[in-house]
């Protein structure tokens, strides 16, 4: 049995690595930056955790038992209250664990993207929790998702409005939507869903070298060393240097080339049509698209979201063609951002539709089936649950 002392150290190792690798995506920081602001040497921490992958299910084991016990809370209270006021409870409960621990979500959101996921205790008992929600309030799994994903964005953002004002937000976005009046349904929504998916033959079309640049980091993160890339390029490390000056411009290069030649797609696709609705509609079924037929980007959005890319990387977001029908929505009174940028509420939009697409609930989902999921998430960020 470990020693209480042995035990305490390893809990400030756990709390300490949390506050340090939340400056930076977790793949991308070394045992030595954590031995560095514990005063310690990176020999030291092995006394304590076989490697980075133990430590980093044990950060994920703390977070579970935290968030299990505020679970626990929230069952017992939803059990005698109305729908309404369950949701309610629920948002609050949630906006206030991930206050007090701030320091979570970016860890929970890289876990995503990391390649060692055999750890899958939290996102099973997250999965558990949200079945139960769904059933106690008589709502869609996918209320439930959307519900998280408004509270864990809300914080991503930095929100700082009490907790009370915070929640009858949320709550009014869950009950009424973003959509005004204005903004009818869509016509021939199936067509739309059938015209703008992203074909296999219409992927990213960039040279090897920059193709090769993407790949690996992708894989491997902005650590991905100069060898990785030229054995993608099938190439030798020197001959990179004859195309870029240095691993820094090829990265810039070969994500901004990528990232504009997604928004040419995205914006002659979406032109097609003339209706704000049907734009709208569009616009969930290209960035479900993405996330089905190209689901090695969904590391490159998590980036983005978090932003652990460097600063002169373009977000799709930059781009006028990408935000020009949401700009001309909420101008023209067709969206509600309900105090949030244009930018800030697409970034919801891509978040909410990435996260249910990708989620353990939908993991042995066909592709056909996946794209279904586009109309509840449609009519829940349209409408809300009263619509």
């Amino acid at each position: 049995m470990k020693s209480e002392k042995h035990l305490l150290k390893r809990k400030e190792i756990i709390d300490t690595a949390f506050r340090v690798w939340n400056k930076n995506c977790y793949i991308s920081t070394s045992l030595n930056d954590l031995a560095d602001s514990l005063g310690m040497t990176k020999q030291a921490i092995y006394r304590y955790f076989k490697g980075k992958g133990d430590l980093l299910n044990a950060m994920e084991s703390q977070v579970l038992l935290e968030y299990n016990d505020i679970n626990i809370q929230i069952n017992k209270k939803i059990e005698t209250l109305s729908r309404d006021s369950a949701v309610e409870q629920y948002v609050m409960n949630q906006i206030s664990f991930f206050r007090k621990n701030s320091q979570y979500l970016n860890f929970l959101i890289s876990k995503t993207r990391l390649k060692d996921l055999d750890n899958k205790e939290f996102r099973e008992n997250q999965r558990k929790q949200n079945e139960y929600l769904s059933e106690k309030l008589s709502i869609p799994l996918m209320a439930v998702n959307y519900i998280l994903n408004l509270v864990v964005f809300y914080n991503l953002l930095g929100e700082r409005e009490n907790i009370q004002k915070l929640t009858k937000k949320i709550c009014n976005i869950t009950f009424n939507g973003f959509g005004t009046k204005r903004l009818l349904p869509p016509n021939q929504t199936d067509e739309i869903l059938q015209a703008v998916k992203i074909k296999s033959g219409e992927k990213q079309d960039q040279d090897k070298v920059l193709q090769a640049v993407s790949d690996a980091v992708l894989e491997d993160g902005l650590q991905a060393t100069m060898g990785a890339i030229a054995k993608k390029a099938g190439m030798t490390k020197s001959s990179l240097y004859f195309y870029f000056k240095n691993k820094e411009e090829m990265i810039d290069r070969a994500i901004n080339t990528q990232t504009k030649t997604f928004i040419d797609y995205y914006y002659k696709s979406i032109s097609t049509y003339a209706q704000v609705s049907e734009q709208l509609f569009a616009h969930f079924a290209i960035s479900a698209s993405v996330a089905i037929e190209l689901p090695e980007t969904i590391p490159m959005i998590h980036w983005f979201i978090t932003r652990g890319l460097a600063e002169n990387l373009k977000k799709p977001t930059d781009f006028p063609n990408y935000r020009i029908f949401f700009d001309q929505a909420i101008e023209n009174k067709y969206l509600n951002t309900h105090g949030i940028s244009a930018d800030k509420l697409l970034m919801l939009v891509n978040f909410c539709i990435t996260f249910e697409i990708n989620n353990i609930e939908r993991k042995n989902l066909s592709k056909e089936d996946k794209y279904k999921l586009v109309y509840g998430l449609h009519n829940l960020f349209t409408h809300g649950l009263k619509g």
